[in-house]
This record gives structure tokens, sequence and C-alpha cells, in this order.
């Protein structure tokens, strides 16, 4: 479903131009990053009859990932890398220069949010993840390359922090967010 839902992303159009490659790359990139969020973050899941929409974001201090999870995966990104080694460091690249621009508070990072097209499940998806942070106090931090993401993003209280930055020279812009944790005003 993810790799459905990301094919059309610029980052990755960019990156893989070939719709095949894109395709394998994709899939095999999901499965491994879903391996990973079991484990150290969360996944939140919406269903209609089968799977439409998922949500992957990792609770603070999980991301960006430990030393010993990239060795554990490291077959899995082996794979990735034969798919398209030009492919994957331009993706490198993009991830080293938004990891110049993370903040270092503590925070849950917000990973990938999907969903089967016209299916609308983004925004509820989102405010799981925004109702568990509250009740935690976690402030959320999230990146994205699509300009229309960053209006969904500000009516639930996200703050712009970067304004459609260049992570690969001619590359998408992307956006960087924040959202403080909102303060329960119910009486005890």
């Amino acid at each position: 479903m993810l790799a459905y839902a990301f094919d059309e992303h610029p980052l990755f159009r960019l990156a893989f131009p070939k719709a095949a490659s894109r395709s394998m790359f994709l899939q095999t990139l999901f499965a491994t990053v879903l391996k990973d969020a079991v484990r150290f973050g969360r996944v939140d899941v919406a269903c209609s009859h089968k799977i439409v929409g998922m949500l992957i974001w990792y609770p603070p201090g999980c991301y960006p990932m430990s030393k010993s999870r990239i060795l554990r995966l490291l077959p899995h990104y082996a794979r990735l890398v034969a798919v398209s080694p030009v492919g994957i460091m331009k993706l490198f690249r993009a991830q080293t220069t938004l990891n110049g621009f993370r903040p270092k508070q503590p925070h849950c990072h917000g990973y990938f949010l999907g969903g089967r097209q016209g299916e609308r499940v983004g925004t509820g998806l989102a405010k799981r993840l925004l109702n568990e942070a509250d009740d935690k106090g976690w402030p959320i931090y999230l990146e994205t390359q699509e300009r229309r993401s960053v209006n969904l993003y500000a009516r639930l209280g996200f703050k712009l922090l970067q304004d459609g930055i260049e992570t690969l020279p001619g590359g998408p812009l992307t956006w960087t967010m924040w959202r403080a944790p909102r303060v329960s005003t119910q009486p005890f």
C-alpha cells in the first residue's frame, strides 16, 4: 500500500526515474522500514475491508536509527542498493541534508503517511499520533515534499521550520514542520 502511495512522490521519481526499478525499490524500502518501525516505532493503520492508509512514526529517542539497528537491517539495505546504487545515493544525500535541519530537542518523528487515493484517511491517522503525543507531552517533527501537505499539517497545528529547502540540486523542495504538544484543558 505504501509503495503504491509513494510511487508518484517527487523525490522517489527523481531518484528512480524508471517505473519498474522505482516499484521494486519502494516495495523493499517499505518492507524494511516496517520491520524497524514495528519493533522500535509505531505503525498506525486505517482499514476499510483492506488497508487503505498507514502512518509510520517514532517516539522520542527512536529516530534517527541507532548504528545497531542499521546493522541489523543491512541485508535489506544491500537489496535497496542493488536496485539502483545511483538512486540510493540521491536519497542518502537528501537525507543527510535533512539531518542537518532536524531539531536536537527530543521529539516524535512523523516518518511516512500514505493512503490509497480517494480514501481520505491522512487526517484521521495523523490525529492518532497527535493525541498520543499530546497525552505524553511530546513535540512532533516531520518533513514533506508535498506543498499541499503543508496546509494539512498547518491545520493540525504544525508550524513551518524550513520553507521549501532543496535537498538535491534540481530536486523537489522539502518543508520541515514542528508541532508542540497541546496541553489538555479538561478538568480532572
